[in-house]
C-alpha cells in the first residue's frame, strides 16, 4: 500500500477489498487517541453562530455507570452500529454526521474509547479485586454462579437489593459507583479483620 487515503467513514465501509481493509486497520489501530474533533455543525462563514469549532471527546470516566456499561458491551461485541452508538455517546454527534467523519477521526475516537476502557479495567482490577478468597464463597461456588448476571450484581449491590432503584444506579456517574464499591470493599475487609481478631481472642 503506497498511499494512505483518508476516506470518509461511509466510503471506507464500502470497500470490498478485505486485504486492503486489513492493512488500513493495522495502521488505524496505531493512531493516537483523539480528545477533540471538528464540530460538523460549525460553519466558519456564519460569524453569528454559537456552535464551537471543536467538540470534546468525553472520557468514559465522566459518563454514567449505565453508559459505561453500554460502551463496554458495544466493544465486547463490536458491530458497526455498536461502534457508532459509542461514538455518539462520547461526542454527542448524530450518526448521520459520524459516517461523514474521516477514518482518521473515527479511529482516533475509537482508540480513545479503547484507552479509557483499559484504564477502567485496570482501576477495577487493582482496586476492587479481592486478594483473599472467602472459603464459604468457594464452597458454594458463589462467584461462578453469580457471574452469569454480570453487571447486574454491581447495580443490585449499590441499590441494596431494591429493584426499583436499579435505573437510578445506572444514571449515577461511573466514578461515583466505583468509589462506592471501593468503600464497600474496604469496609468489608475491616469488618472481616475485626471478626478474625475477636475469634482469636476467644480461643486464647
Amino acid at each position: 500500500m503506497e498511499k494512505i487515503i483518508n476516506y470518509k467513514f461511509y466510503e471506507f465501509l464500502q470497500i470490498e477489498d478485505v486485504e486492503l481493509i486489513e492493512k488500513y486497520i493495522i495502521i488505524l489501530d496505531m493512531l493516537n487517541p483523539l480528545s477533540q474533533i471538528k464540530n460538523p455543525k460549525y460553519n466558519k462563514f456564519k460569524f453569528w453562530q454559537k456552535e464551537p469549532k471543536e467538540i470534546e471527546v468525553k472520557s468514559l470516566l465522566n459518563l454514567s455507570f449505565g453508559d459505561v456499561t453500554t460502551v463496554r458491551n458495544n466493544f465486547y461485541q463490536p458491530t458497526i452500529e455498536n461502534i457508532i452508538e459509542s461514538i455518539e455517546m462520547v461526542t454527542g454527534v448524530e450518526k448521520k454526521e459520524i459516517i461523514k467523519f474521516t477514518i482518521l477521526e473515527v479511529y482516533g475516537i475509537i482508540n480513545k474509547i479503547k484507552e479509557d476502557l483499559e484504564t477502567i479495567q485496570n482501576m477495577e482490577l487493582n482496586e476492587l479485586s479481592s486478594e483473599e478468597d472467602d472459603i464459604d464463597l468457594i464452597t458454594v461456588n458463589a462467584n461462578g454462579r453469580m457471574a452469569k448476571f454480570g453487571v447486574l450484581n454491581t447495580i443490585d449491590a449499590i441499590a441494596k437489593g431494591d429493584l426499583t432503584k436499579w435505573n437510578e444506579v445506572e444514571k449515577l456517574p461511573y466514578l461515583t459507583v466505583f468509589t462506592k464499591l471501593m468503600m464497600d470493599k474496604e469496609k468489608n475487609a475491616i469488618e472481616k479483620e475485626i471478626a478474625d481478631n475477636q475469634r482469636k481472642k476467644l480461643k486464647t
